[in-house]
Formats: C-alpha cells, sequence, structure tokens
C-alpha cells in the first residue's frame, strides 16, 4: 500500500517523526498542534515534490495534477516536448509507465493518498486533543474536505465519471489513522467512492456551521470553498439542486467578488528572440492570493520561492522568462476556442492571437501564436507566484449550469451575465444571450452555440481555462472530443500532437479509456486486496 503516515515538515516537533510510526499522543496533543499538522498538509499542496524519485519537476501538487488534466484535453496546447514536462500527459504516454514510481500515474495516486492518511491521523485525535472545542472543531471540518477533495481528485483520475459509471471500481477508501500497520482494501465501486465524498464534505459542512469560525488565512478550507468542492462533485452526480445550492450558500456567505474587466485584464510580458536574457514579467491578477476574486488557494511566501523555482507550475506556464521550461514548451490555447473570443472581450488579451510565429519558425519563448500569458510569476527573480485553486467566477459559472440543467433560463442567464457584463467592454452587443434557452449540450470541442447551455460550457472553457483540468469536464459532460479542426480561411488546429496514433483522434469517445490513470504497479504489488484482475483496462 502507499498509504504514507503524518509526514509533514511544518515544523521540528513533525520533522522528528517523518514515518507512519507517529507518536500520535505527543505530535497532535492540543488544539494548536493539531493545526500545525493541517498545515502541513496544505503545505503539502504546493511544496512537497519528494513523493518521486525523478521527475520530480513535473509532481508539484495540486497544481501539477490540474495541469496535467488540462493538457489531456482539448484546450491547452503544449507546443512542444521540450525538457520533457507534461509532455506525456499531453500525448497520453503516462498510462504504459505505471510500473515506475517516478510517473504520473505514481505520482497522483501516493501524493492524494497520503494527505488523505494524514488527515486520519487529524481525524482521530480529535476527541483525545485539549483546546478550545470551537477551533478542535473548525479543524476537523478542514481536515474532512482536504479528505474529500483528495478522494474525488483520486475517483476522476483512476476511472470514469460518475453518472452511467457507478458500478465500475473505485478507489480504496480509508477513513482510520492506518497506524503501524496498514491493512489494505479493495477498490469498491465508484458509487461507494462518491459517498464517502459526500458524507465527509456534509461533516465538514455541518462542523463549518457549527463552529463558526472566521478563517484564519486564505489557504485553510473554509465552508465557503467547501461548499464550492460539493458544487463540483454535484455536476459530476447530476445533481442539479444541490450545485445550485451551495453556489447560493457561497453568494450569501463570502466577501469575495468577482473581477471588474479591469481586475482582470492582463499585461503580456516580453520576450526578445535575438536575446533570450532580454525579457520581462506582465502583471495578472491570477497569481496572487490577495485577488478579491480568490476562494482557495497557496500564498508562496519570499523564502519559499527558491524551493520550488523549478517544480512551479509558473516555471510551466511563464514563456517570458529565462526558466526554459516553458520557453522551450510554451502553453497555449487552442486556435479554435481562441477565435470564440470576442475583440471587445478584455479575454482575448490573455492570449497571443495568430501573430505570424508558427511552430514551425519558433525558436523558443513567449512569441509564438497563440501564447498564455494568463499565468506570468508575480516575481520571476524572486520565484514568487501564489496558487489559486478556487475563485468566484467559478461559482457563478456553476451556478449557471446548474440553473440551466433545471430549466431555470432566466436565472441562469442572469448568473451567466455577471461574469460576461465584467469581461466585455460592450456586453451590450451579446443580446443574442437574451434568447438563449435549452438544457442540451449541441457540440464537444468546436460548433456554434445553439442553446444556453452550449453559451454556458463555452464561457467556462474560455475563463477557467488552465484551472480546473478541463479532461475531467470532458469525461463528466459525455460528449467525446478531439483536437483537429480547420478554421474558416484555411487555418487548421494549432495542436502540435491530434494523437494519431489513435484510430478515434478526429472524435474521441465519451469514455476513452486513455483518459483514466492506471493504477501503479506498487499499489498491486503491496496491497493483497487489489490484484492484476483490478487493473484500469490498458488499452481502448
Amino acid at each position: 500500500m502507499l498509504l504514507g503516515g503524518l509526514t509533514m515538515s511544518c515544523s521540528d516537533m513533525l520533522d522528528t517523526h517523518p514515518t507512519i510510526d507517529v507518536d500520535k499522543d505527543r505530535i497532535l496533543k492540543d488544539a494548536g498542534s493539531m493545526q500545525v499538522a493541517l498545515d502541513g498538509v496544505y503545505a503539502t499542496m504546493y511544496r512537497r515534490i519528494d513523493f518521486v524519485t525523478a521527475n520530480a519537476h513535473q509532481c508539484f501538487g495540486n497544481m501539477a495534477v490540474t495541469l496535467a488534466a488540462d493538457l489531456m484535453g482539448d484546450d491547452m496546447v503544449q507546443t512542444a516536448q521540450g525538457p520533457g514536462w507534461f509532455w506525456k500527459d499531453y500525448c497520453y504516454e503516462q498510462r504504459q509507465r505505471y510500473t515506475a514510481k517516478i510517473w504520473r500515474c505514481y505520482f497522483t495516486w501516493k501524493y492524494f493518498y497520503e494527505i488523505i492518511s494524514n488527515c486520519n491521523y487529524i481525524l482521530s485525535a480529535v476527541s483525545t486533543v485539549s483546546g478550545d472545542k470551537a477551533e478542535i472543531g473548525d479543524i476537523a471540518a478542514q481536515a474532512y474536505a482536504a479528505r474529500a477533495f483528495s478522494y474525488f481528485m483520486l475517483i476522476q483520475s483512476y476511472q470514469q465519471t460518475f453518472f452511467g459509471h457507478e458500478d465500475l471500481p473505485g478507489v480504496p477508501i480509508y477513513t482510520e489513522a492506518s497506524g503501524t500497520t496498514v491493512v489494505g482494501k479493495g477498490r469498491g465501486t465508484v458509487r461507494q467512492t462518491y459517498a464517502q465524498i459526500d458524507a465527509d464534505l456534509e461533516e465538514s459542512l455541518r462542523l463549518f456551521r457549527e463552529t463558526a469560525r472566521p478563517r484564519a488565512h486564505i489557504s485553510h478550507l473554509d465552508s465557503c470553498s467547501t461548499h464550492l468542492l460539493r458544487a463540483r462533485v454535484a455536476l459530476v452526480q447530476h445533481d442539479w439542486a444541490k450545485a445550485e445550492e451551495s453556489c447560493r450558500r457561497i453568494l450569501s456567505g463570502t466577501t469575495a467578488r468577482l473581477l471588474t474587466r479591469a481586475e482582470a485584464t492582463v499585461v503580456k510580458g516580453t520576450y526578445d528572440d535575438a536575446n533570450p536574457k532580454n525579457w520581462t514579467t506582465g502583471t495578472t491578477p491570477f497569481n496572487s492570493v490577495e485577488s478579491p476574486c480568490v476562494l482557495w488557494g497557496a500564498q508562496v511566501l519570499s523564502d519559499q520561492g527558491q524551493q520550488i523555482a523549478y517544480a512551479s507550475f509558473y516555471s510551466n506556464m511563464d514563456a517570458c522568462t529565462d526558466v526554459y521550461y516553458a520557453t522551450e514548451s510554451p502553453k497555449c490555447i487552442s486556435n479554435w476556442l481562441y477565435y470564440q473570443i470576442p475583440g471587445t472581450d478584455i479575454r482575448k488579451g490573455w492570449w497571443n492571437g495568430l501573430i505570424g510565429h508558427p511552430r514551425s519558425i519558433w525558436k523558443g519563448g513567449a512569441n509564438i501564436d497563440y501564447n498564455q500569458f494568463k499565468f506570468q510569476w508575480a516575481d520571476q527573480k524572486s520565484c514568487l507566484g501564489d496558487y489559486i485553486f478556487m475563485r468566484m467566477e467559478e461559482v457563478y459559472l456553476v451556478l449557471a449550469e446548474a440553473l440551466c440543467r433545471q430549466a431555470k433560463y432566466s436565472a441562469s442567464r442572469d448568473a451567466l451575465w455577471e461574469v460576461i457584463s465584467r469581461r466585455d467592454t460592450d456586453p451590450t452587443a451579446r443580446t443574442s444571450l437574451d434568447a438563449l434557452t435549452g438544457d442540451i449540450q449541441t457540440f464537444a470541442t468546436t460548433g456554434t452555440v445553439v442553446t444556453l447551455l452550449d453559451e454556458i460550457l463555452l464561457q467556462r472553457r474560455i475563463e477557467l481555462w488552465g484551472e480546473t483540468g478541463r479532461i475531467f469536464d470532458i469525461l463528466r459532460l459525455a460528449q467525446g472530443w478531439t483536437r483537429y479542426w480547420e478554421l474558416a480561411g484555411g487555418e487548421v488546429s494549432n495542436h502540435s500532437n491530434y494523437l494519431e496514433k489513435y484510430a478515434e483522434y478526429l472524435a474521441f469517445p465519451p469514455d476513452f479509456r486513455e483518459c483514466i490513470l492506471m493504477i501503479p504497479q506498487a499499489e498491486i504489488d503491496n496491497n493483497p486486496a487489489i490484484g492484476p484482475q483490478d487493473q484500469n483496462p490498458y488499452v481502448q
């Protein structure tokens, strides 16, 4: 089994017991030490890279998992292999490496199960620690939410979506501290996994209501971020009413707000093709937890930046700097999606357009057609840039979808308008939105907006590009997808890999097996409850 113990590095006390043989009574003796332990869980989400012995620079927590999931889809283009990071995610070549302990199959599994194990330790101490009961309850609420988040990411990564696949194998469920003897568990079912996620979310929200404590730091999960997690899960389960309810709870309970047009405007950094040492970092609201839209994120402090300089989301995204990862392998928006953004929409400035630098003449850096500038270092010299895990724009987009699915079209349009009106400098030009109805998705990757649901899903793809893992939406929407298209005027898809090795590359099926990671061989070797017969199918 790959379950870990209380292995955080938040304090010297925790560092003295870095294995599963933890003296729980000493480490989790009071509410203060309990929060220190949980802060270690949060630090794991962006700072730990020691889950693998190689390839660690593409294994840096939540953002690494999300970036891999985005690159597995249709809207994000990886221009070139470059130094190699994330290329195998983009080309669906991670699955075949499930026997090694240095690739995505192993990392994602071990990473989230360590978070789960640490949360289990924290929760096991609730009845014995001393201190303020409300504080202890609030910490427990955070731990339940973090555990739910981890199981949700695991089940989305290692199995098909919930709806229509309820009885397929899920992931092993552990809710008790492992101690020194770990008894392996089987995969269970998708339905059972989601039942545990739901139970953890409800218990978390109950405790948040009961304790009613203000959040100490933006890195901590709270009632509102947990409600957005609950809404994400509800979308996958097609529980539209629950998704709506959670979004409304957020709107009535947070001080976070949508970004204005000015705040959401990105200033692009510059890159000098003649002298790559000549570059400037631009400005963006998507690299700081102080952005008013943030519901949950990780703040990177000045003494931490150098620790994660290369093993960083921004080192893989900001192609304006001389950190060679992104410079040699820029991330671009698909040209089809780019052309769905009106010229009056400030989001068009989050990317290059067709600037006359196709991949065929590009030598490196940010000066390439459709390169992204949404995610740039806040300060590359100090390797600073916060991670935003959740923001308010997603709340409105989820609410719009949930309302549309319930045929509440007027309210759905209102929710969608809250986002569009803060992005388009001429929102009145969007008068066609007033007439849109319908909860049928009429196209998958490319097509023309026909229904209100089409427009909502399109706006979601534009606004949340690079933030929520596009492949997870592709799976839950069950419409299939493609990476190849032809645009008016003769321009073809700018994807550098159409996945032509698959016969279905023009139209991938909704339940494409290559989207699902393999169970790591180490789990099969070490868990007697999971055998070779429990492995995910290897080929379509």
